[in-house]
């Protein structure tokens, strides 16, 4: 049996870390978990601009991303002369058209950029439209940028829970610390922890950087050869035996983060 909502407001949870950490598989794991234990309205948004990859994971492809709404909308006031706030009142329409569902959950995808130049124009219209577009769901699990820009530039300022993706590297601990003190300047963020991927062989050196940093450790998802399979064949993690070792590990951290007392502690 599934459990109901027992949030009085939609919860945010954003996965963040160093480009190829794994936070993209963990994203559409917790998908699948959480759809499977709560009775809940689910919204995955497609955060990163470089790397778009959730969509395929999770086998739910939108016809249409912001980048393109936001393309098409300044072509709208370039060729159609349409007025600017005409516009910007029907962007929440069209970003609900854009919203793809399944009986699981539904994704929103930011897309890739269509010309050069920064992700900034995306990122900023995105922070808009997560404000308006959360309220009509129980959760939204944002899989976001590589790194420290969308934490930077306020795009996920409302998040409620950050978890923060790392390999067994040195390297990767201290992109964590750096994304805890930026998150702790530039978002309003109710608990934080980090998630340690692609465990093997002994990591004592790694666990002890993360208990001096005061990282708190929610998590250690072991080197799964089933991931590794799927990877190789490009066949959606979605899709993963409820028997894996990743499945059965990030089950449990499901468990521990949408239990109530979570933000107790």
């Amino acid at each position: 049996m599934k459990i109901t909502n027992h949030f009085d407001k939609p919860l945010t949870i954003s996965i963040v870390g160093k480009g190829g950490s794994g936070k993209t598989v963990i994203t559409a794991l917790l998908a699948k978990i959480i759809s499977k234990l709560y009775k809940i309205k689910i919204l995955l948004i497609d955060a990163d601009p470089t790397h778009p990859h959730l969509s395929h994971m999770v086998n739910l492809v939108p016809e249409k991303s912001l980048e393109r709404l936001r393309i098409e909308l300044i072509d709208e006031i370039l060729t159609k002369a349409t007025d600017f706030e005409k516009v910007a009142e029907n962007i929440d329409l069209e970003v609900y058209d854009a919203i793809i569902e399944s009986k699981d959950f539904s994704l929103f995808s930011i897309g890739q950029p269509e010309g050069p130049g920064c992700f900034c124009p995306s990122n900023a219209l995105l922070r808009k439209v997560l404000g308006s577009i959360s309220k009509d769901f129980d959760l939204v699990i944002i899989d976001c940028e590589a790194g420290l820009e969308q934490i930077n530039r306020m795009v996920i300022e409302t998040v409620d829970i950050l978890l923060i993706v790392s390999d067994i590297s040195i390297r990767s601990i201290e992109t964590a610390e750096a994304i805890r003190n930026s998150a702790k300047r530039f978002t309003k963020y109710k608990k934080l922890g980090i998630i340690l991927n692609r465990v093997k062989g002994n990591t004592d050196i790694i666990k002890k950087k993360i208990k001096n940093l005061n990282l708190p450790l929610l998590a250690e998802i072991p080197e799964d050869n089933v991931i590794t399979e799927f990877e190789l064949k490009g066949k959606p993690i979605i899709d993963i035996p409820e028997k894996s070792e990743s499945y059965l590990m990030i089950k449990k951290l499901t468990e521990k983060i949408l239990n109530p007392n979570f933000f107790k502690n």
